[in-house]
């Protein structure tokens, strides 16, 4: 891991740590819920896995996730379509935009085991850009010089528990693990330019990040600690996504993903409170080839990700949120929530779009 990274993610845990054994705590044990019902009892809406639930109790939730990216960068720095093309790519995505609607359910059998299930609806849009120096059929193949893939499905479904194996007094930490099961599609199509290609020609194999699902089963391991005090609390969570096969049924394998999340929470009142925190991502190059997917063309290469190189890499992000509990009235057990992700630093393999925001809108509703 980057040096950098390592430092920040120890300043941040030793700042969070000397603060909370600082600070005063205020009664709690298991049989109390007054830490219970609070804003700040869940993380940052965008966090997942991030509490569990007593014996008996049900949650249900949606999230939409709005994800923007914009501009080509090259490990830490910035590229330009130039800088593409001159390493030998034919295309280069320049823009893309990720609407994810999420579907989430909790129920607790026990008091420490809370069982989990959630799937999602994607809609992807990628907008491109044709070296100039391609050959002219390319152009009249898409109608100019740019072009937008588009493709929209149900996802990957996720089935799993949270085991919560300590409580004490106003701290608690719980272990997850959950199956991602290939529900969503790798064989989505589109119109992309070929030579001599009429409009009315097949669409063609996109490449993975224009995919519905991961093709794999996936192992979703993490690892979560809270602490509560009067007004305010903490929490750090790690995970991961380990793939359990070598590769698809189209010849590839995403990356491994390996993630850590710190966080606190400030109650303003007892139906409001703001959320900031890090969060640190490092993924893995994508492992074999894909299939039906051209790593040729006109100018050496096809497009950036056609390659295995082209993915993966280490991102730190900032996350600022709000969270609207309601504690009486109609809307008693419900929440509303959304924070942003803001990228700080960016450290891509080879040629990728960078990140620009993520923004997760949430609403959940206990009993």
């Amino acid at each position: 891991m980057n040096t950098f990274i390592k430092h920040t993610f120890l300043l941040s845990t030793l700042t969070a740590a000397s603060v909370a054994h600082a600070a005063p705590a205020f009664s709690c044990c298991p049989s109390d819920d007054s830490y219970v019902g609070r804003p700040d009892d869940h993380a940052p809406i965008s966090v997942m896995g991030d509490h569990t639930h007593a014996k008996g109790g049900w949650m249900t939730s949606y999230r939409y996730m709005q994800m923007d990216m914009d501009g080509m960068r090259h490990g830490t720095d910035r590229v330009s379509s130039s800088d593409v093309f001159a390493e030998g790519y034919t295309v280069t995505p320049e823009s893309m935009t990720m609407d994810m609607h999420m579907l989430g359910l909790m129920y607790a059998p026990t008091d420490k085991l809370t069982l989990v299930a959630m799937g999602n609806y994607t809609e992807t849009e990628m907008d491109h850009r044709i070296n100039p120096a391609a050959p002219a059929p390319l152009f009249a193949a898409v109608g100019g010089d740019t072009f937008t893939t588009q493709t929209s499905g149900i996802g990957d479904l996720k089935l799993g528990g949270l085991y919560r194996f300590y409580l004490e007094g106003n701290k608690k930490a719980h272990a997850g693990l959950s199956l991602s099961l290939p529900t969503g599609s790798i064989d989505e199509k589109d119109k992309t330019p070929l030579p001599g290609m009429p409009p009315s020609f097949p669409k063609q194999q996109l490449p993975a990040p224009m995919q519905l699902g991961s093709g794999t089963y996936d192992l979703l391991p993490s690892l979560t600690y809270v602490q509560q005090f009067e007004n305010w609390s903490y929490g750090a969570q790690a995970n991961a996504v380990i793939r359990l096969e070598s590769e698809n049924d189209n010849g590839y394998r995403l990356g491994n993903v390996f993630g850590a999340t710190t966080w606190a929470g400030c109650n303003l009142s007892e139906w409001i409170g703001l959320n900031a925190g890090l969060n640190y991502r490092y993924s893995g190059k994508l492992k074999g080839n894909q299939d039906s997917v051209g790593t040729t063309g006109p100018n050496g290469k096809s497009v950036t990700s056609a390659f295995g190189d082209n993915y993966g890499g280490e991102r730190l992000d900032a996350i600022v949120g709000i969270n609207l509990h309601m504690p009486s009235g109609v809307l008693k057990g419900q929440r509303l929530s959304a924070d942003i992700r803001l990228p700080l630093w960016q450290d891509l393999n080879g040629y990728q779009l960078e990140t620009d925001t993520v923004l997760t809108i949430g609403w959940q509703m206990a009993f």
